[in-house]
């Protein structure tokens, strides 16, 4: 896979069809992955989510079209494949501090944000620790539901803040204590996420970004009672496990499956099984803590 032919046809593509409805599905088709992986590592790549840099495009053009001054302001708007001159109008001042109609007045400072391009760089300089495991099919009792790339600042309960996905913030909030208290610590947490594939009617079409996971641990056989969980079961697969020590949060977790899918995996001598999720691995110890900030990415692999 020639990722830097890919993000550039990409970025191609988003500006020849900046006045007309973009389905990630079909920018994660053209580098090849799934929507929830290319949602990742465009945000890593470019410094930017696809969705705010595609609004931004979107409200650049709209500058030129509004200072030309024939059209009409609700005209323009959805031409931008904005709903209403309301939003419109909104998401306009929120990016260039005025209003539409006040753009057209000459001695308004507006912004302008030009198309993006990727070039090489050197990459691979810090050494990737991994092995190769062999897992019998499990079960996951956990939180279940669509997962995004917008992450949320949240408060724990020492006062510390920390960004985690909408489905984590869920999780931690209605489930996790009840989870805690149900394991014997050391035990592992445990995040799967299911591809959009057309090789089974198992996965989906992820919207917007979104993909399918389910957040929890190694279901033993009792649901604590309370908890609001289901049960996912995991295929036996063989994986490629990349031992990651840092803090987790959205740079680390975009730059650990950017450099596994960009310079690990087109290098080996494997290919991705669609047939199984990726799985992040965080160890609980037996202080119920994270230990030392390692966590491990599963990558699901077949012999090419």
């Amino acid at each position: 896979m020639d990722w830097l032919k890919g993000m550039n046809d990409v970025i191609e593509y988003i500006e020849e069809n900046l006045t007309r409805p973009i389905k990630y599905e079909s920018l994660s088709r053209i580098v090849g992955c799934s929507v929830y992986e290319f949602s990742r590592i465009f945000s890593f790549m470019a410094g930017i989510s696809v969705s705010e840099y595609i609004r931004r495009r979107r409200l650049s053009q709209a500058v030129f079209d509004i200072q030309n001054g024939i059209d009409k302001i609700i005209d323009i708007a959805l031409r931008y494949c904005y709903e209403s001159p309301t939003t419109f109008a909104r998401a306009f001042k929120e990016l260039h501090g005025t209003t539409p109609s006040s753009a057209r007045r000459t001695g308004i400072s507006l912004k302008t944000y030009p198309s993006i391009a990727f070039v090489l760089t050197i990459k691979g300089v810090n050494e990737m620790d991994f092995r190769i495991e062999k897992k019998e099919s499990f079960q996951i009792m956990g939180l279940s539901g669509q997962v995004t790339d917008e992450f949320i600042e949240v408060t724990q309960g020492d006062g510390s803040k920390v960004s985690m996905p909408n489905l984590w913030k869920e999780y931690y909030e209605k489930n996790y204590l009840l989870c805690k208290n149900h394991y014997s610590a050391p035990f592992w947490e445990v995040a799967a996420f299911f591809l959009d594939s057309d090789q089974s009617l198992r996965y989906f079409n992820a919207p917007n970004g979104s993909v399918k996971a389910i957040l929890g641990a190694e279901y033993k056989g009792k649901i604590p009672e309370g908890a609001d969980l289901t049960i996912e079961t995991i295929p036996a697969a063989t994986w490629a496990v990349f031992t990651i020590r840092s803090i987790t949060g959205r740079n680390q977790h975009n730059e650990a499956y950017t450099r596994i899918l960009t310079e690990w995996l087109p290098t080996s001598q494997y290919r991705r099984d669609e047939l199984a999720p990726n799985l992040d691995v965080y160890p609980i110890d037996k202080n119920g803590q994270h230990p030392d900030y390692v966590w491990e990415v599963w990558l699901p692999i077949l012999n090419k």
